[in-house]
């Protein structure tokens, strides 16, 4: 992976010599684990971070339950046979209680005994789990949440016998620091909307305007992952501890970032962009719906026709398809915001201070600058995910291009509308 060229570069090579991959998947039996390989463990490993999941919000339930919670099962077992474990870190995600609006560092339960919805997800009734994914989303906000939940009340009622954490994350977004700022290397969430935005591919979003949007950089996630693994370490109880890593940074709300957005997009363009970028956030659906035809979807057939016309495949409106399934998805999460009580982490990032390291961690984003965040972001989004080469001069040029065909195209659009209510009214 590319992440691993930026530590063999400051540590050396030799460096990697010290991790031993094995091959398992958590959604298996016995976690998938060779006999050879789960012996390996269970003599040489002491602390464990369970981060694997499935993360897709439209998954099926009895998929989602056996991945996010049998599998979390699967690792509390693997642990118990540990020779000498020290702690056990459960990544969970700080929307396992998305049906609250006020969420403590704690472990919520559910109408729903754990026990209960495997039983019902193993016997594998398609009618039963159709109609009981059915109730469980008239409160939860998908399966993917619903399942994190009850994998956290599992860690809370059956990893007592030694020092245990659940870590919850909220969005997670690129780099901050390290290993270089606006490192990334996936496409969901911010992420897919930082590349749509710059590439000015979409230009209007249906959000909740004033909603906090709790982003968090993944150097800071993992920071406080392996922070956590020592805390509970050291405040050894029989409690199962809940650290919510969540951002202590000034307030970004949807329209502070989509304001955001457009100065990043405009100052530092990415190469090849298929339309002028502009960014606006609405609330009402209707009006998203009317603008999502004159900012998303004619743009995208005018561009296809251009493209076609040059000999090259159509795929601007397929990309607007795709994304349009990507805000059905995350609509719950735009139209919403929570508040994050962080206690546990407040007292961890004070515990630390007097380490003599603790200055190699980042526990703490008061200090974070948006706009600088989101310009190294959209940066490493060109960079790491779409494998672009920096071309400040023709990346200029293609904007100032594209901002001449953008208000053409918007006094077009205006024309077209006004003369279909002029004959709608005859």
């Amino acid at each position: 992976m590319k992440v691993f060229e930026f530590v063999k570069a400051k540590h050396g090579s030799s460096i990697l010599n010290k991790c031993q991959p094995v091959e398992g998947d958590v959604s298996l039996s016995n976690l998938g684990l060779s006999s050879e390989d789960r012996i390996m463990l269970i003599e040489k490993v002491n602390i464990v971070f369970h981060i694997a999941a499935t993360v897709t919000f439209k998954q099926p339930l009895d998929n989602a339950v056996n991945t996010n919670t049998k599998g979390t099962i699967r690792v509390i077992d693997l642990c118990k046979e540990l020779n000498q474990i020290i702690s056990f870190i459960y990544v969970s995600t700080a929307y396992s209680n998305a049906n609250l609006s006020d969420i403590e560092e704690k472990v919520y339960t559910t109408i729903w005994e754990p026990s209960e919805i495997i039983n019902i997800c193993d016997k594998q009734d398609k009618t039963s789990i159709a109609l009981l994914e059915e109730s469980i989303l008239k409160t939860h906000a998908n399966t993917y949440t619903f399942a994190k939940n009850l994998a956290e009340q599992i860690v809370f009622s059956d990893s007592k016998s030694f020092p245990t954490a659940i870590v919850r994350p909220s969005i997670i977004g690129a780099s901050l620091e390290q290993p270089c700022p606006g490192w990334v290397d996936n496409v969901y969430g911010i992420t897919a909307v930082c590349l749509q935005v710059g590439k000015g591919n979409i230009r209007v979003l249906p959000a909740k305007m004033d909603a906090r949007l709790d982003l968090v950089p993944v150097d800071y996630v993992v920071d406080t992952i392996l922070c956590a693994a020592w805390h509970v370490t050291i405040h050894r109880d029989a409690e199962v501890k809940v650290y919510n890593c969540t951002s202590n940074a000034s307030p970004l709300s949807w329209k502070y970032l989509s304001n955001i957005y457009k100065d990043v997009s405009v100052e530092t363009p990415m190469n090849d962009i298929l339309w002028y970028p502009y960014f606006k956030v609405v609330e009402s659906k209707f009006l998203y719906d009317i603008l999502n035809i004159f900012l998303n979807v004619f743009p995208a057939f005018v561009m296809d026709i251009v493209l076609k016309f040059r000999g090259k495949k159509p795929i601007m409106m397929k990309i607007n398809k795709r994304f349009n399934q990507l805000l059905t998805m995350t609509t719950y999460f735009r139209m919403r915001e929570w508040t994050f009580h962080r206690d546990n982490v407040c007292k961890m990032v004070e515990d630390i201070k007097v380490l003599k390291d603790s200055n190699n961690l980042k526990l703490d984003l008061r200090d974070m600058d948006w706009k600088k965040y989101i310009t190294n972001y959209q940066i490493g989004a060109s960079k790491f995910i779409l494998k672009e080469k920096s071309d400040p001069i023709n990346a200029a040029r293609r904007l100032s291009l594209f901002y001449w065909i953008h208000n053409i195209t918007q006094i077009s659009g205006v024309v077209v509308l006004s003369s279909i209510i002029n004959v709608l009214t005859i």
